[in-house]
């Protein structure tokens, strides 16, 4: 991923939802490491939408760890631009 868009991505998260993913473990499930609920995580999606000006895939729901849910941002990024 792209250090730019990662920054980008973690400060809409840091700033909107008092969440600092740098503190994450990419590889553990992120609801064990901070409490988020479905809607909370919804919210997340739907801002980075917002900023980002694009449309995430609803597999993106299924994103367990920190790792997953930026594969599938990136992925979706580099698809938008091809």
């Amino acid at each position: 991923m792209d250090e730019q868009l990662r920054k980008r991505l973690f400060e809409t998260i840091r700033k909107d939802f008092d969440i600092d993913p740098a503190t994450f473990d990419s590889e553990k499930p992120i609801r064990e490491q901070i409490s988020l609920d479905s809607m909370r995580f919804v919210g997340i999606i739907a801002r980075i939408e917002l900023e980002l000006d694009i449309e995430l895939p609803m597999s993106i729901m299924e994103a367990k760890t920190l790792h997953d849910f930026l594969t599938t941002v990136d992925e979706t990024m580099k698809n938008r631009i091809s």
